[in-house]
Parts: structure tokens; C-alpha cells; sequence
């Protein structure tokens, strides 16, 4: 199985505890790549650190050494700051599968026979008299 480890160590003792990963992980895994990222800033202080080394370790090795690997980094706590160890899953290129989809068409039986009756607004005018002053005065 294919793993990475990354390792957030302490910028003084960083280089010699990636060396003795190393040493572990030449022991018991194949195809090793060590890949340095650098001095980073950390987003908060750990164990009153605000600045880290980043590396990440390529390897492959077998399901049984994961547990005795990270028991041992877990007693490195005083030059390794925070770690993690993921299993790489390789993605297998999907073929393109097309369905073909045979479209069966059924003749209706017996439509049943609707009507719609549509009502309309019937317009009504209205007429307004109007009102003037000159018949407001004749009524009077």
C-alpha cells in the first residue's frame, strides 16, 4: 500500500528526527521520497512554537507497520510538533460505459374523451353620469 506521512516538526531538532523516520522507515518500507517544505508560520502556537519545518514522506509498506509506526512517533514529542499519515488510494481511470436504452413505445388504449368548458368574462360597461353644477342648480 502506498503512504504519506507528513511531519510538522520543531525548527531545531526537525533534521534529526527526519533522519531517524528515515532510518524506520528504510527498515521495514521501499520506494521512500522525502519531500522538504520548508520553514512555515503556523496558524497558532504549538507547545509555544510559532514557526515549523514541513516534510512529507512518500513510502510503501505494508498494513502491519502502520501501528508500530505512528507508537513510535507518538514518543518524539519533543522535536515533533504534529503528524499525520494517509493512505494514498490510487484512482483508476473510468471508461466512458454508454447504456443503450431501447425506447419501447406503448399505443394508447382508449383515451378517455374530455371536454373543457371555458367560461369568459363577460365585459359590462358602466356609464357615470356626470355631474355638473348647471343640473345641481336646475334641481333646486
Amino acid at each position: 500500500m502506498n503512504y504519506e506521512l507528513m511531519l510538522v516538526t520543531n525548527t531545531e531538532k526537525g533534521d534529526s528526527l527526519l533522519v531517524r523516520v528515515e532510518k524506520v522507515l528504510k527498515e521495514s518500507s521501499s520506494n521512500l521520497k522525502v519531500e522538504r517544505l520548508g520553514k512555515k508560520t503556523l496558524a497558532y502556537k504549538i507547545k509555544k512554537q510559532a514557526d515549523a519545518n514541513y516534510y512529507v514522506l512518500s513510502f510503501e509498506a505494508e498494513g502491519s507497520f502502520v501501528k508500530p509506526l505512528t507508537d513510535k512517533l507518538r514518543l518524539e514529542q519533543e522535536d515533533l510538533l504534529r503528524f499525520l499519515l494517509l493512505k494514498k488510494v490510487e484512482k483508476k481511470p473510468r471508461r466512458k460505459i454508454r447504456k443503450v436504452v431501447e425506447e419501447v413505445k406503448e399505443e394508447p388504449k382508449d383515451k378517455p374523451k374530455v371536454t373543457v368548458a371555458v367560461r369568459s368574462r363577460a365585459s359590462v360597461k358602466s356609464t357615470k353620469v356626470k355631474s355638473t353644477k348647471s343640473t345641481k342648480e336646475k334641481s333646486k
